[in-house]
């Protein structure tokens, strides 16, 4: 076999290899760049070969062909392996035309093949031209050029463009040169590419940590997020494994953990991660399983729960708090339930307790036994206000007042309530501002504080009682949660008793809450003050260590409207006068001893059991009377509308309103509607004496 017959024999091979023998398409995915290669050199090799002996055909040959090698038939398995080939097969000449094109290339530019050898290269190139072409052909014959292998575009008979690869080398047999050109459409390729590089930005650019993890817990790979939260760079973290980033995962229980993670499909639970710097959040990490190619990969999805969980605390506590406020709506119900009929009876009870002792001359024995029933009725009725106070129910009469007075007032019986173990120091701030409250709220606050402080201090110590101006700004405000910005006046009260710890602290105002034993506390005294503080639009805080005391400081809000400032009560003695009452009450007893009160008082007294009664009292003609003096609650209608019937007969009698407990008909959130006078029942001789001459003695 001469040379060319081992050419011819080589290149044969090749084509069949490559077409995967005789007359087999060539296969898409077996032409790569190698087989490209080896396709070329065997074109390149046969065509060498082949043309000299076409053109010997076309005149009569000189010598016999050599036994063995049939040009002819090597040719026709030439040209049916290129026909049939997956990519396109462009000859291009030296005028930029095709002396040659495959089926591939027809279809994939959508000519038949006349029209497409008709054509130019720039005709289906977008990026060449007539000018540019000789440039790029002499480029291609340059000595030494090899192979390109390149990208670019063609354009379809249709307009459309699209991309191909191209692999094109120069071939030059005796005087006859032209390019090869293979090209292969990768539209699927720029797609598939295009969407993996979308993936990959996608998972880069997610919110969630991603991670890929080999059977031994190593991280393959990661994405961004995984970088950002636990604090690392890529180079840093791919270096690292699961056990090195998740400490509640320890290397023995790894194998186990994805076999039953594994058997389930994938698993989501919560766990936490650690960052570079040693600190830990929380996550929720979800672990899935992907098989391609029979290769499993792990791959775990790591979400931080760190807002949540916080999110989560808040809506717990709004929930606590929905608790405690509807807890605190069903006892105040129940209060206003009972208030009304107990209040009534302790009202009864303490009246003629009272008008017993003022008939006993001192020094009767029974006057003891007496003393010991309206002790005992007048802690039942503290319980009840008690009650209504930390319910927010309790009604009061706010009046500008001056705390320092109050608090001097009450020194003697603070000092009564803590004994001689324990020293009370008072120091009232200069120039204190005036603030707005009902004195009898003032003294609830400060009786549970100080008995609070003396419980606190069973082996003696000091009790110390402040005053204050304070201006609270913003920032304070972003703090503590309950303040509002604004001018306060500051009651502190403190003590260095045994203090409490953060436990006994988060729960210190709830109703019923109490660290006393059995019988020695009702777990009402810091509920009451807590909410008498906010039902002035004011705010408290306490402040406690373990062995180091407790401070409460209450916030009342600096009062700046004009009007004449309380100070200290005043005792009132009862008066005799000629003015005339009408008393509406519906419980027989309270309207009795009440009309005993006020006929002790020296008031002239009609009583009548209904709001028909008084009526017709008033239609009947009397003389006007002074004071209408009449129950908030009464059948077929209220205090308040029997009021203004009365009012329409007798235009300059006033009203002073009286209730063991009432609704919104003379109260708006606790508060005394201004101009209203009101005497809360139980109530003794002295409180009603002062209410009758205030009302009486308003304009």
């Amino acid at each position: 076999m001469d040379s060319n017959d081992a050419r011819i024999a080589a290149a044969t091979a090749a084509i069949r290899r490559i077409a995967g023998g005789g007359a087999a398409d060539v296969r898409r995915d077996a032409v790569g760049a190698g087989a490209i290669d080896d396709l070329e050199r065997a074109v390149g090799e046969l065509t060498e070969v082949i043309a000299p002996a076409s053109a010997r055909r076309r005149r009569p040959p000189a010598t016999p062909a050599r036994p063995g090698v049939d040009p002819e038939l090597e040719l026709e398995l030439f040209r049916t392996t290129i026909e049939r080939a997956a990519d396109g097969v462009f000859w291009l000449n030296a005028d930029g035309g095709f002396d040659y094109v495959n089926e591939q290339a027809c279809q994939m530019l959508g000519y038949s093949r006349a029209e497409l050898m008709a054509l130019r290269l720039w005709d289906i190139d977008p990026g060449m031209s007539p000018e540019r072409y000789p440039t790029h052909w002499a480029s291609y014959r340059s000595p030494g050029a090899a192979t390109r292998r390149f990208e670019m575009a063609h354009r379809h008979k249709d307009g459309t463009v699209f991309p191909i690869e191209v692999s094109s080398r120069h071939i030059r047999v005796g005087d006859y040169e032209f390019h090869l050109a293979f090209t292969r459409d990768i539209s699927d390729r720029k797609r598939a590419n295009d969407a993996l590089r979308l993936t990959q930005f996608c998972i880069d650019r997610a919110s969630i940590a991603i991670f890929r993890i080999d059977r031994a817990g190593a991280l393959v790979s990661v994405n961004d997020e995984a970088c950002r939260s636990l604090g690392y760079t890529r180079e840093e973290l791919l270096q690292l494994s699961v056990f090195d980033v998740a400490p509640g995962r320890p290397r023995a229980s790894w194998d186990g953990f994805l076999a039953l993670a594994r058997a389930r499909g994938g698993v989501t639970f919560a766990s936490t991660h650690r960052r570079k710097d040693g600190t830990t959040f929380p996550i929720e990490l979800t672990v899935s399983f992907i098989d391609a190619a029979g290769v499993e990969y792990v791959f775990a999805f790591a979400r931080e729960t760190t807002l949540e969980r916080k999110a989560q605390e808040e809506r717990d506590l709004l929930q606590a708090q929905l608790i405690q406020a509807q807890k605190m709506e069903s006892i105040g119900r129940l209060a206003g339930g009972i208030a009304h009929d107990f209040n009534n009876m302790l009202a009864v009870i303490l009246g003629y307790t009272e008008l017993l002792q003022r008939q006993l001359v001192p020094g009767d024995p029974i006057r003891e036994d007496i003393a010991q029933i309206e002790t005992a009725a007048a802690h039942s009725r503290d319980i009840t206000r008690q009650l209504l106070a930390f319910s927010r129910k309790q009604i009061a009469v706010p009046r500008p007042m001056d705390l320092n007075a109050l608090v001097g007032s009450l020194q003697r019986t603070l000092a009564r309530l803590i004994g001689e173990r324990i020293t009370l120091r008072l120091e009232p701030g200069d120039d204190l501002w005036t603030v707005e409250i009902d004195p009898s709220q003032v003294d609830q606050i400060l009786v549970n504080l100080v008995v609070n402080a003396r419980d606190a201090m069973p082996d003696g110590g000091q009790l110390t009682l402040e005053t204050g101006n304070v201006h609270i700004d913003e920032d304070y405000c972003r703090h503590h949660a309950e303040s509002r910005p604004g001018d306060y006046v500051r009651v502190q009260v403190s003590d260095d008793g045994h203090g409490m710890d953060q436990t006994v602290l988060a729960h210190v105002f709830e109703p019923f809450f109490t660290t006393k034993g059995v019988g020695e506390g009702t777990g009402l005294g810091l509920a009451t003050v807590y909410g008498i503080v906010k039902q002035n639009n004011g705010f408290i805080n306490v402040y406690s260590e373990p062995g180091r005391g407790t401070t409460f400081r209450i916030y009342l809000p600096r009062w700046v409207s004009g009007g004449e400032v309380e100070g200290a009560p005043e005792e009132v003695r009862p008066v005799r006068g000629d003015a005339t009452i009408l008393l509406v009450e519906d419980e027989a007893l309270v309207r009795q001893m009440t009309w005993q009160m006020l006929t002790q008082l020296g008031y002239q007294v009609q009583a009548v059991a209904s709001p028909a009664e008084a009526l017709a009292v008033c239609e009947a003609g009397a003389e006007p009377m002074d004071l209408l003096l009449t129950d908030v609650v009464l059948p077929a209608m209220n205090g308040p509308e029997l009021r203004d019937r009365v009012g329409a007969h007798w235009p300059g009698t006033r009203a002073l309103f009286m209730s063991g407990y009432t609704s919104n008909v003379i109260v708006h959130h606790g508060v005394l509607d201004r101009g209203v006078h009101f005497i809360q029942k139980p109530f003794t001789l002295l409180d009603l004496s002062r209410a009758v001459q205030r009302a009486l003695g308003s304009a």
